[in-house]
């Protein structure tokens, strides 16, 4: 057998800080060979990500490291920076999680590429734009030549994790280290992001890490389970998957949602809409909200309206889970916003147990705000760093009951704690003392302390793990049961929304355009951009891979400030004919029960 073209032995990374040493990562030991495609799996602390710095030779300054890394048979661990700046880009490239921490935000495109040629090669700044141009084609850039002058903010998303995969493929490296390239995408765009990576497998060898086992399947031949630092488990994509033998393994698949299969009783204790919808807590009536914005076009600058929430209506019952999906920018948040009176709207109304709350004055906003409540995506940045973590959840009863005594208040936040796990213990701790999942126990338990009638999530598990996701999933669910909560829950995850969710709406571009309940949505989709969502959930199943068409939307999604004519979705719909440029579609419903604005659903 070939000698492989890494070799990780005994490999050790650990920290020193003023708390003494940590370690990191703790006698690993695995290879990769020419042509392979490796996951690295393991949740938040696992130790994955401080293993591929450590391939790189990125460690931070106090980090200390041990053992053997060799690539090519060439020593890389504590290499000189010069020895290592040869390999670097050139031979190994790795692509990071985040592209705008990664690119440099006052550099244009085409100028940070170049400098990688420039590094690594001998090409004239000709050769060398026409290559960077190649390879911006190559990752499906749309209008290479004049995104090569942009710079990073003005790019989509996806675009800027296309740029920072066509940054690590100019050299065309032996080795590409992929660290979460599809953690911050929405699934149309991760559809894609991941498509292009299995092409690069005829090419390059791929070492890909990940929290995600469905992108997994999609696209490794061989997996690595990281926890506490050390290797639990490694197999092919098969034995893993079908055969796994560690617990920890094993309970990272048994945490993961299916949006291929049945995932049985949602939030509301009962079948989808065994909500009483006839008897609806909220009301949203072809709600507008628009934001004015400058435009520039020449010498001359003009206000238009971003039309954030267009013409949208829905009803939520008590007891009803609610779900919101769509892609970034289509206005989930925004609606969410505008329904609890953080953002005013242009028209329409929001009916809360039959009153208009545009319609209240400040005071009795204000005290109706003991009924709704929100939950954060990043609970972190909506805990107050200073308070103690009784403090932060005795906060509404101190601003909604300050009659309250404090002998009662304590036991209300215990009993508050208790709801999403946490014990007395927890009381006079402080945020930072917090893992993420503890930190949104937190956030719900805050959120429910007052025991609102409507309670909205905003991407509340999308920051979080496998495992921590299905236990923040969980715990909503029960409280849910415990208390007849009505439920808004936004995300741009369609497996957590169809383990929670028991009706779902579907927004594009802030315009609603299917609504159905949750089995008839993921069994029979009508709208062709929900079908394109459904079909780009990565399925954690190797042998489920394939088995549905793919949808893969090309394109991307229009400004708000200058929607489409007709149809929003027409840009990028395979199915777009004449009449959806000239006219917007009716709302229809379909004999399945869902309620689709398409001409051709």
């Amino acid at each position: 057998m070939s000698k492989p073209l890494l070799d990780c032995n005994n490999l050790r990374v650990r920290f020193t800080t003023r708390d003494g040493d940590v370690a990191a990562v703790n006698g690993v030991d695995f290879e990769v060979r020419r042509g392979d495609c490796l996951g690295i799996v393991g949740e938040s602390g696992s130790g994955k990500t401080q293993t591929a710095m450590a391939l790189m030779g990125l460690l931070a300054d106090n980090a200390v490291a041990s053992g053997s890394v060799r690539f090519r048979s060439e020593e890389l661990l504590n290499a000189r920076a010069e020895r290592l700046n040869r390999i670097r880009g050139r031979r190994i490239s790795m692509i990071f999680q985040d592209p705008m921490t990664s690119l440099t935000p006052f550099m244009r495109i085409g100028a940070q590429l170049g400098e990688v040629l420039e590094q690594h090669s001998e090409m004239s700044r000709e050769e060398a734009r026409a290559r960077v141009l190649e390879v911006l084609e190559i990752v499906q850039i749309p209008e290479p030549a004049r995104r090569f002058g942009m710079y990073p903010h003005q790019l989509s998303g996806g675009q800027r994790q296309r740029v920072m995969i066509a940054q690590a493929l100019l050299c065309e490296p032996d080795l590409l280290i992929a660290d979460e390239p599809t953690t911050a995408l929405d699934l149309t765009v991760q559809a894609q992001v991941l498509e292009f990576l299995k092409s690069l497998r005829v090419r390059t060898t791929i070492v890909i890490i990940t929290h995600d086992l469905g992108v997994v399947a999609g696209l490794c031949n061989r997996v690595m389970v990281m926890h506490a630092g050390r290797i639990v488990e490694k197999g092919t994509i098969g034995e893993i998957f079908h055969a796994a033998q560690h617990p920890r393994t094993r309970a990272m698949l048994a945490a993961l949602p299916r949006p291929d299969r049945e995932p049985g009783t949602p939030a509301s204790a009962g079948p989808p809409g065994s909500a009483d919808r006839s008897e609806a807590r909220l009301r949203v009536e072809k709600l507008k909200v628009q934001f004015p914005v400058r435009v520039h076009g020449g010498w001359r600058s003009r206000t238009v309206p971003l039309k954030a929430v267009d013409d949208v209506s829905f009803a939520v019952a008590k007891g009803e889970t609610v779900g919101i999906v769509g892609e970034s920018g289509c206005g989930k948040t925004t609606l969410s916003r505008a329904i609890l009176q953080l953002i005013g709207s242009t028209a329409g109304r929001i009916v809360w147990q039959g009153e208009e709350l545009a319609r209240l004055g400040r005071k009795a906003m204000n005290e109706r705000r003991r009924d709704l409540g929100i939950v954060f995506q990043d609970p972190l940045a909506s805990l107050n760093p200073r308070m103690t973590i009784g403090s932060i959840v005795a906060e509404p009863l101190r601003r909604f009951h300050p009659e309250m005594g404090g002998q009662k208040r304590e036991a209300e936040v215990l009993q508050a704690l208790r709801d999403v796990g946490l014990g007395p213990e927890f009381l006079n701790r402080y945020p930072h003392e917090f893992s993420g999942g503890q930190s949104q126990r937190v956030s719900i338990a805050r959120a429910m302390i007052l025991k609102p009638g409507l309670l909205i999530c905003d991407e509340p598990v999308s920051s979080l793990d496998g495992s921590t996701r299905a236990q923040v999933i969980r715990l909503l669910r029960d409280l849910q049961r415990k208390y007849r909560v009505a439920v808004i829950f936004i995300s741009h995850d369609l497996s957590v929304v169809r383990t929670l969710c028991d009706r779902i709406l579907v927004m594009y571009l802030g315009r609603l355009v299917e609504i159905a309940d949750r089995d008839t949505l993921f069994d029979s989709p009508s709208h062709p951009y929900t079908q394109a969502l459904i079909s780009a959930i990565p399925v954690p199943d190797p042998e489920a891979q394939g088995l549905g068409k793919r949808i893969i939307l090309t394109g991307e999604v229009p400004s708000p400030t200058d929607p489409p004519s007709g149809c929003v979705f027409r840009t990028r719909c395979p199915m777009a004919t004449e009449l959806c440029s000239e006219q917007l579609p009716d709302w229809r419903t379909l004999d399945n029960g869902a309620r689709v604005a398409c001409h051709h659903a």
